[in-house]
């Protein structure tokens, strides 16, 4: 509501309460304390009904309330000497009446949403409209005593009768079918209040208990007022029970405001609960306990948008949403326009979205927050997956080198050198002069045939591929310029990539240790469990960690072991020596060698 509405509406209900003041003041039995209570009987329902509608203005029962105070007005008209304005508030008291079932059946939330709701509605419609509207074109002169009327006798005519004389079958029949309805209409409402308390969760049960209590003290005035008016006893009870009638909305709404603000703070009080639980982390299943908590709905279930448009829950099952009167309802949580989360919930909240969207707020910051951290690990595992394919490519390279140089220039360069060692020998039985220089150039193929044979070693070891871990470190142990030592006993085969992530790293570590460290011995010790580890150590000089940063060899044996999903520990201070460290966890795939 808009402050200028508001504002038209509060002048609107005073220009009413005064118009009641003089009505009263001016008719049958003038009274100025009766003038007052008139007054403040309609302005209540409207005051109640503003700030229903200003404090909550996506709630459309505070309208109806302020509309509901506005009948009441119409209703005081009852009170004038007029024939034709005294008609008009005869008539609509019993509007009244239907205004506060259709009040009593949509509060709170302003929406006749079920379908027990919608019959009991338009029964009392109908009543209205067929039972007691019609007699006002009939009727010599309207029953008393009445709601709002202050005379019992000599009260003003009818003014929109059309007929000469009253037909007698309208006080014979149709004046206590439409009595014994009416009774009936509000006791079945007052039962179907009672059966939606009974069904409703605890937060909605104490919103709805004041208003049980009042319309059940409605309901019961209702008939009784109808039996004494029958009978022609005209005593201060009847007066009393036809003022609690003539009252009814304007009671109700004390115990409209006494509910809503129940209903505020219980939804303050979820609110409070539930904040606090909620965080990043939070599975899926600690998440509904909360949102169960908060809505006081132990029912509670979350189902989650899929790619292809589907509803599923956290396990991936697919998930049908309520629909109909299953006795279920839903409520969707998005966050902008993207769909988060839609939260499954007893019927008895589809009346209440601003409270599900409130806690469903809450919840979609960390739905939200999950995605993103979803997301961010999907892209790590994506990037961890490029960093494994491009180390695979880059093994599988060198390994395509090792066994070209193997296969091409290595076998060339010992035939070459044969050939060259069977000419030196020929030469030098035929004492021919070149056959030194033969010699010689057979010896300088040999020397690079080792270079080769190094190079294709260090490229990819084949040492490595036919006997694993162990007498690949050895070998590069014996071949260090540095004494080195190494501790793999029984480690057993595991998958290339991993192999070759934990020969390369030490090999690196260990020509850090011979080029920077001016160790004396470096020992490379390497184990298995649920891990994988190997740890390179040396006695040199070491570095302070926190101050030098990686040098290029540290930072390849980190990007080596991040793309097999490890990790890497390095230890150093000056004087003291280094340990590298680097931790690879084993999967069952990872335990099988690749062939």
């Amino acid at each position: 509501m808009t402050p200028r509405l508001a504002s038209v509406v509060s002048a609107t209900g005073l220009a009413a309460a005064a118009i009641t003041v003089l009505i009263t003041a001016t008719g049958n039995d003038p009274s100025v304390a009766g003038a007052v209570a008139r007054a403040a009987l309609v302005l209540w329902p409207i005051a109640v009904g503003l700030v229903m509608w200003t404090r909550v203005p996506s709630e459309r029962f505070g309208g109806l309330l302020v509309a509901g105070g506005f009948v009441t007005f119409l209703s005081t008209l009852g009170a004038s000497d007029n024939e034709v304005i005294y008609g008009i508030g005869r008539v609509s008291t019993w509007f009244a009446e239907l205004a506060l079932v259709y009040l009593v059946v949509a509060f709170p939330s302003g929406r006749v949403s079920n379908r027990a709701d919608r019959v009991l509605t338009t029964g009392v419609a109908l009543v209205v409209l067929i039972l007691f509207l019609p007699t006002a074109l009939l009727v010599d002169a309207y029953p008393v005593p009445a709601a709002w009327v202050t005379c019992s006798a000599g009260c003003p005519g009818n003014a929109f009768q059309l007929v000469a004389h009253q037909p007698a079958w309208v006080g014979d029949v149709v004046v206590p079918l439409r009595e014994a309805l009416t009774s009936l209409l509000f006791l079945a409402v007052t039962l179907r209040l009672a059966a939606r308390i009974g069904t409703a969760t605890t937060t909605l049960r104490r919103t709805l208990t004041p208003i049980l209590a009042l319309a059940a003290i409605h309901s019961a005035a209702l008939p009784v007022a109808f039996a004494l008016r029958r009978a022609g006893v005209v005593s201060d009870w009847l007066l009393a029970v036809t003022w609690l009638r003539a009252a009814g909305i304007s009671i109700l709404a004390v115990g409209f405001l006494v509910g809503a603000a129940r209903w505020r703070l219980a939804v303050g009080a979820g609110l409070y609960r539930l904040a606090p639980r909620l965080h990043a982390g939070t599975d899926p299943e600690t998440l509904r306990h909360a949102l169960a908590d908060a809505l006081d709905d132990p029912t509670v279930d979350l189902a989650y948008p899929s790619s292809d448009g589907r509803w599923i829950d956290a396990e991936g099952r697919p998930v049908t949403l309520p629909a109909g009167d299953s006795g279920r309802a839903y409520t969707v949580i998005s966050d902008g326009d993207a769909k988060v989360a839609a939260i499954l919930h007893d019927e008895a909240l589809r009346d209440h979205r601003e409270f599900v969207h409130a806690v469903g707020g809450l919840a979609a910051v960390v739905l939200a927050n999950q995605r993103l951290a979803a997301q961010v690990e999907r892209s790590l595992q994506e990037v961890r997956r490029s960093r494994e394919r491009i180390l695979a490519a880059a093994d599988d390279e060198r390994r395509r080198i090792e066994r070209d140089l193997h296969d091409g220039a290595q076998q060339r360069l010992v035939a070459l050198r044969i050939k060259l060692q069977l000419a030196s020998e020929r030469s030098a039985h035929d004492h021919l002069p070149d056959a030194e220089l033969l010699h010689q150039l057979s010896e300088d193929v040999g020397d690079a045939l080792d270079e080769v044979r190094s190079l294709a070693a260090g490229v990819y070891p084949a040492l490595l591929v036919d006997c694993g871990l162990e007498e690949a470190l050895q070998s590069i142990a014996r071949r260090s310029p540095l004494p080195a030592s190494v501790a793999a006993q029984g480690i057993g085969r595991f998958a290339q990539p991993l192999e070759a992530a934990i020969y390369f790293c030490c090999l690196e570590a260990l020509q850090n240790a011979a080029k920077h460290a001016e160790a004396r011995s470096v020992s490379i010790v390497v184990s298995n469990g649920r891990d994988l580890r190997f740890e390179v150590r040396d006695d040199g000089c070491g570095f302070d960690v926190e101050l030098q940063d990686m040098g290029h060899g540290l930072t390849n044996i980190r990007d080596r072991l991040v793309a097999v999903g490890g990790t890497l520990r390095v230890d150093s201070h000056v004087g003291r020596g280094t340990r590298i460290a680097g931790t690879i966890p084993l999967t069952t795939a990872s335990r099988r060698p690749a062939r």
